[in-house]
């Protein structure tokens, strides 16, 4: 007789990401030639300050627990990246750093869903969103645009009830890579304020766009703004996926300990090497991000070149982040067959993502 699971295990899905990155990882260890467009990291060598922050640190021989919601230093850092970036001054209190930008955002879920709460975001959405809604209890509600990859904000907004507590955006948006425009975020930020719902916006991807592109600024929008919660870190913008470093900032500071609670009973803190060196990678040398972005603008046209030249397979030109959400539904409507498929026969990773498309992560390319 086995020990019953729970029945959150039974909801719980395997990351696909995660899954395919081990299966090409496996692969690759017993030599085979894989082209791995799977993980979602740059492959970008970490800035040196970041270096040179975790060589100082291990070497004093001081490496213990840190405050649970994050050390002064890189509050600090954080709140001058918040204030060049949105133009909102926030306090210490009002910052939370989390093991990652995705702890931060399961911190807000904890904190502020209760079972049966509705959160609402738009398809095509990083396929973590609906797992992690389930776990805190909620009901992930995902808005289908009627045409090409974006919601309107009417679309969105008309998929709200009295039960959602809060309207998740990603902006530009894995796996699309399309930024919602200036109009479609003040339309939604003032709707949120108005409905007292809360707006997150997980905007890791902000700085990494192209073609002189910028994303809306929410906090420009929002009044008070104790229902605004941005998230972000330092795993895509510096890449930085290692060191598990990401925050939340919100004006709501009851919303930041209750968040900051969750995370001192579960992770307690974050490690303390990788607070020292995300601080000095915000507070460093920027051009580093320049030249991530142009590398990365770089990648995405010759990946956008080679995908031209196979017939049927359309791809909506990305405007930012470094995926391309690549459709080969011509070939296979199913988009976990098609990347086994890839996989298997052509030693191609590439992530199952919806409705016949794939997700090729373009920083590997070209």
């Amino acid at each position: 007789m086995s020990v019953v699971l729970s029945k959150l295990a039974g909801l719980i899905g395997d990351s696909p990401t995660l899954k395919i990155n081990a299966r090409a990882r496996a692969l690759k260890a017993a030599g085979q030639p894989v082209i791995h467009l799977g993980g979602g990291e740059p492959t970008y060598p970490a800035p040196l300050s970041a270096v040179k922050a975790i060589i100082a640190q291990a070497e004093s021989r001081k490496i213990k627990y840190s405050p649970s919601s994050g050390t002064p230093a890189l509050k600090e850092a954080v709140l001058n990246y918040t204030k060049q970036f949105y133009g909102r001054s926030y306090e210490p209190s009002q910052v939370l750093i989390s093991a990652g930008a995705k702890q931060a955002l399961f911190n807000f879920l904890l904190a502020a869903v209760d079972a049966g709460d509705e959160v609402v975001f738009p398809a095509p959405y990083w396929v973590s969103y609906p797992e992690m809604i389930k776990m805190a209890g909620g009901k992930p509600v995902a808005v289908l645009p009627a045409r090409d990859l974006q919601v309107t904000a009417q679309e969105l907004l008309a998929a709200v009830t009295p039960k959602t507590k809060a309207i998740l955006l990603n902006s530009p948006c894995n796996p699309s890579g399309q930024i919602y425009s200036e109009e479609f975020i003040k339309t939604v930020v003032e709707f949120a304020e108005q409905k007292n719902i809360f707006l997150v916006m997980d905007d890791i991807y902000h700085q990494l766009v192209f073609d002189g592109n910028t994303v809306p600024n929410p906090a420009a929008y929002a009044k008070e703004g104790k229902n605004l919660v941005i998230i972000n870190g330092v795993s895509k913008l510096y890449g930085l996926t290692g060191l598990r470093i990401g925050w939340a900032v919100c004006a709501y500071k009851e919303l930041i300990a209750a968040m900051g609670r969750m995370q001192a009973q579960s992770t307690s803190c974050n490690s303390d090497l990788s607070e020292t060196a995300a601080a000095a990678a915000l507070n460093g040398d920027q051009s580093c991000v320049t030249e991530l972005r142009k590398m990365l603008e770089e990648n995405r046209n010759t990946l956008l070149a080679e995908l031209a030249k196979i017939p049927h397979v359309r791809v909506a030109k990305p405007a930012g982040t470094f995926y391309s959400f690549a459709d080969f539904s011509h070939y296979n409507a199913s988009s976990e067959e098609l990347a086994q498929y890839l996989l298997d026969k052509a030693l191609v990773a590439v992530v199952s993502v919806w409705r016949g498309r794939v997700l090729a992560h373009q920083f590997l390319c070209g």
